[in-house]
């Protein structure tokens, strides 16, 4: 009986592969030659910059590919999970309908990481929650620095503008009128306390993920190539929300600008953390290519 269930657990977790694969490729190639599959504003990224759709369709193509190499297949099920999160806004941004598409592929694909990997799933709560430097308080530490960066610059271009907490109200009101119409007498500090809870919020799980590829490569220095989908998932939802943030706020084109210095000054900040927390992460970027472990060094 258990040999049954074990069987069929395998039938439906291949199934689940082939369908997931069969999606990733056929998205990732459409981005490649510049068709549209499905009627799915997060898949056809419509309005993106020519090299955004390529780094996300060869990203797409080379994780369908991923999943049915055993020992890469969770990782690439949890890296293109990731990628539904800024589909999911795209999707929601453009007003079409099909928000929730993104995110049942989402969840299909971490539930396909963990059955491929229920052992490394295990080992990384515990990791996450039960270890001298548990990932989650560095990834929260990592977020907060990257958010806290952001806000700022923010303060500071709007100080010197003479308009002190102009973009984070402006940016919440932005946000609060995706959701519906918007008194005129919104009360400023509602707006950038609303504002606020979701940029911190959306940098936490930005560290939480970059903590998990940095910790992971302390044993496997190639998955440092997972920063290449975390890259392009940042930069497809930055695309997203400063395209939102011309239409819906009055930053107009300034928009453009302010979030893209405000995105490099909190990566690098994000970057410096990670570089002097982990001293061995210098190796493992130059191992990174070619896979092979960094050895430990005898004092």
């Amino acid at each position: 009986m258990e040999q049954r269930t074990r069987n069929g657990d395998s039938v439906v977790i291949w199934i689940l592969t082939v369908l997931l694969a069969a999606v990733f490729a056929t998205t990732g190639t459409a981005k490649l030659i510049g068709t549209e599959p499905i009627g799915l504003q997060a898949a056809a990224m419509n309005g993106f910059p020519a090299w955004i759709r390529t780094i996300v369709g060869i990203t797409e193509l080379v994780g369908a590919v991923a999943l049915f190499v055993a020992p890469v297949a969770a990782f690439a099920a949890a890296m293109l999970a990731i990628l539904m999160v800024p589909a999911t806004i795209t999707q929601w941004i453009s007003g079409q309908p099909g928000v929730l598409v993104p995110v049942v592929i989402g969840v299909l694909l971490l539930v396909l990481a963990w059955r491929r990997a229920p052992g490394v799933v295990r080992a990384g709560y515990d990791h996450a929650f039960r270890t001298e430097r548990p990932l989650v308080r560095e990834g929260i530490i990592v977020g907060i620095i990257g958010a806290t960066i952001i806000a700022v610059w923010f303060f500071a271009i709007d100080l010197i503008g003479g308009r002190p907490f102009f973009t984070p109200a402006t940016l919440g009101r932005g946000m609060l009128r995706i959701l519906g119409p918007l008194e005129a007498n919104t009360s400023t500090a509602l707006l950038v306390l609303i504002y606020t809870i979701v940029h911190y919020g959306a940098f936490i799980v930005i560290g939480l993920v970059a903590s998990m590829i940095v910790n992971v490569a302390n044993r496997e220095p190639s998955i440092l190539l997972g920063f290449v989908v975390l890259f392009a998932a940042m930069e497809v939802a930055f695309y997203a929300f400063s395209g939102l943030l011309q239409q819906a706020t009055q930053l107009g084109a300034l928009a453009w600008y302010n979030v893209m210095l405000g995105n490099l000054l909190a990566a690098i900040g994000m970057g410096y953390y990670f570089w002097r927390t982990h001293p061995a992460l210098r190796e493992q970027f130059t191992h990174a290519i070619d896979g092979h472990p960094v050895t430990s060094r005898t004092h």
